[in-house]
């Protein structure tokens, strides 16, 4: 059992911190292309770690779903098979992971950015700090709303045998 505990912590480690820097590499190219936002602005890196707590809030919810199929389906013994079996709900459920963080980061933003007068982008642009902390909060927020419900619906994925119903 200690081994699969070990290989849990592991596996946790790696995904998310292969998943964090994932995100951060993808969202931060695309967005300082995309906005030409330049290196030393302190508002797109507010902006930034937004972004990276909202994806870990997400992840994480997901990883516990993953530890509970990596502890479903080896139940005690370590078996070569059912690892792999594991690894694979792991990878697939950092993969919903992070596309629901992206669908929340994108959508909560695109959202917010138009319900307002002024152009965020801009604002983040000219180093408005302000607009830049705001705009973290937004997308932090949504990731509270949202992780546990990311979580259930990974764990409603995970094949657990069929329970006897008395009606």
């Amino acid at each position: 059992m200690r081994t699969i505990i070990l290989i849990q912590v592991l596996i946790a480690y790696a995904g998310g911190l292969a998943s964090l820097f994932l995100l951060y590499r993808l969202l931060n190219s695309f967005l300082r292309k995309r906005f030409g936002i330049e290196e030393a602005n302190h508002a797109f890196a507010i902006f930034q770690a937004g972004i990276l707590l909202s994806g870990a809030m997400i992840l994480s919810s997901v990883i516990d779903a993953a530890v509970n199929a990596i502890q479903f389906l080896n139940r005690g013994q370590v078996d070569m098979e059912d690892l792999m079996l594991s690894s694979a709900y792991v990878i697939f459920f950092l993969l919903i992971g992070l596309a629901f963080t992206m669908l929340a980061i994108f959508s909560g933003v695109f959202a917010f950015f138009q319900m307002t007068h002024i152009n965020e982008w801009e604002q983040i642009r000219s180093n408005n700090i302000p607009t830049a902390i705001i705009s973290a909060a937004l997308i932090l927020g949504l990731s509270i709303v949202l992780h546990d419900h990311i979580g259930h619906l990974c764990e409603a994925l995970i094949p657990y045998p069929a329970v006897l119903q008395i009606r």
